[in-house]
């Protein structure tokens, strides 16, 4: 991971257990701040308890993790790839990715994408997918400048602000590990 204090970027690092709290605040401030997360504001299990368990559970899983961005103790955005749980699924993992808004433009999304690329990567996994609302230009492209491709389009699955919207999924296919 990134050990960036002394350049002022943020750091990435895997979350743990003991981040529950800090990460739990970053949640509730992104389904306060954005209509592009699934969750509105008073739909979350703001359990920390709950989320350090998980984070406990994900720290244990060999196709799941989440990465968080911070400074000074406080984070600013993070990434979760959340891998399928049966044989036939377990290759593939789903990210969910959130940055505050006043940390967004200054590359803390591309650093996480790519930090959750490589981590996939080195466990030998081969596909990342995602889901993401039609309207959120900016997180499309920022998807397709790091190699997603559009799979296909839900019409209407959304209700946001009282309209529906599309959704659509992205996925990219990781390359094969180098062979020895």
């Amino acid at each position: 991971m990134s050990d960036d204090e002394d350049t002022g970027r943020p750091v990435l690092r895997i979350a743990r257990p003991h981040d529950a709290a800090a990460l739990m605040q970053l949640k509730q401030r992104l389904d306060e701040q954005t209509s592009f997360m699934l969750l509105e504001p008073d739909e979350r299990d703001t359990s920390t308890q709950t989320l350090a368990r998980h984070l406990e559970d994900v720290s244990r899983s060999e196709n799941s993790v989440v990465i968080v961005a911070g400074q000074d103790g406080e984070l600013t955005g993070y990434v979760e790839l959340a891998g399928g749980k049966f044989r036939r699924n377990r290759s593939t993992t789903h990210v969910i990715l959130g940055v505050l808004t006043e940390a967004s433009g200054n590359g803390i999304g591309t650093r996480l994408l790519q930090e959750a690329q490589r981590w996939a990567a080195d466990r030998g996994l081969h596909r990342i997918e995602l889901n993401v609302m039609a309207h959120n230009h900016r997180a499309i492209a920022l998807y397709e400048r790091m190699g997603f491709v559009h799979e296909g389009r839900r019409v209407g699955c959304l209700l946001i602000d009282g309209n529906f919207r599309d959704e659509l999924s992205m996925a990219m296919i990781l390359p094969s590990p180098a062979s020895p």
